[in-house]
């Protein structure tokens, strides 16, 4: 009866959580040479950096689904007796992806292989979201000003910049994903998620994690999902880096220094005496391979922009 007592004064205290799920859905429908579904094929998913891998059996109509895939790149491997093994590797899931991969089994030992090398179609047919989404090889080929994952919304065209300034970007400046509009006058009304967890407080940031432990970033600009609908505005999304079984990081310095920044006025040949040092890194890896990974990121900022007087 004691225990009874504590745990409901316990509950008394106990905050709602709110989440939406990052995760996404891989699925697709096996095939003989004849186009009829095939029963019972046993279809294996494999992160190709971590190593964990999940398996299903085809269903009566030949389909299989995977719930809830960590983003990453994928190996699908599809085995019959009867029929050659089919392999299709580098399949790129996203994050809240809805990705299809369709396979053809032909007949062979289960010795021989047929490897894929085609696309697998990522689209969100569950869905009527509008979503823009930014990997990590469009983010190595960028260069980022004030390296703040949220302004890569700005690369939508539906997403209006509201910023009083550029030095307003920085990551440290937590109105700053607040500050623009998503498909309309969102202004302040915009949802934030960091692996899926909201990191608002009121109608601002809380954090901005550094751009090199950013996996993948997404913006959308009408939440029609049940799982969303707290703001009026955009959902504005980033997934993070994660440890897999190869010992993995980054390392990199910025800096700006009045000897070489440009001048502000040509003409009056006023100086610009902006000094920025930024520095930081990254390092991932296992710790019990196949299982259990760890990533670890680090950013300093140092930065003096002094203002004219008159």
């Amino acid at each position: 009866m004691k225990l009874q007592h504590t745990l409901a004064v316990a509950l008394l205290f106990v905050l709602p959580a709110f989440a939406q799920d990052y995760r996404a859905k891989v699925q697709g429908v096996i095939t003989d040479p004849s186009q009829a579904v095939v029963v019972g094929a046993e279809v294996n998913l494999l992160n190709q950096n971590t190593g964990v891998s999940t398996s299903r059996l085809t269903n009566e109509t030949g389909q299989y689904a995977f719930d809830f895939v960590e983003p990453g790149t994928y190996t699908i491997t599809v085995t019959l007796p009867g029929f050659a093994k089919f392999v299709q590797e580098n399949i790129q899931v996203q994050v809240r992806g809805d990705v299809t991969v369709n396979a053809s089994l032909q007949p062979g030992a289960v010795t021989e292989t047929i490897n894929v090398t085609g696309t697998a179609v990522a689209l969100q047919f569950n869905t009527s979201t509008m979503e823009l989404t930014v990997d990590r090889k469009m983010l190595d080929s960028m260069p980022i000003m004030q390296r703040n994952p949220f302004t890569l919304a700005l690369l939508d065209p539906a997403v209006v910049n509201r910023y009083w300034d550029v030095a307003h970007r920085n990551p440290f400046y937590m109105w700053a994903a607040s500050q623009i509009d998503v498909g309309g006058n969102t202004t302040m009304k915009n949802d934030l998620l960091l692996d899926g967890s909201p990191i608002q407080i009121g109608v601002k940031g809380s954090y901005s994690p550094p751009m090199d432990a950013v996996q993948e970033f997404s913006v959308q600009q009408n939440s029609v999902d049940a799982e969303f609908g707290h703001s009026a505005g955009g959902i504005m999304s980033v997934g993070m880096k994660s440890g897999t079984n190869e010992f993995h990081g980054t390392a990199y310095y910025f800096g700006r220094n009045p000897k070489v920044n440009a001048r502000t006025n040509s003409v009056l040949n006023t100086p610009n005496l902006v000094r920025n040092h930024i520095w930081g890194g990254t390092i991932g890896n296992p710790i019990v391979k196949n299982k259990l990974f760890t990533f670890t990121s680090y950013e300093g900022w140092r930065s003096q922009e002094p203002n004219a007087t008159i």
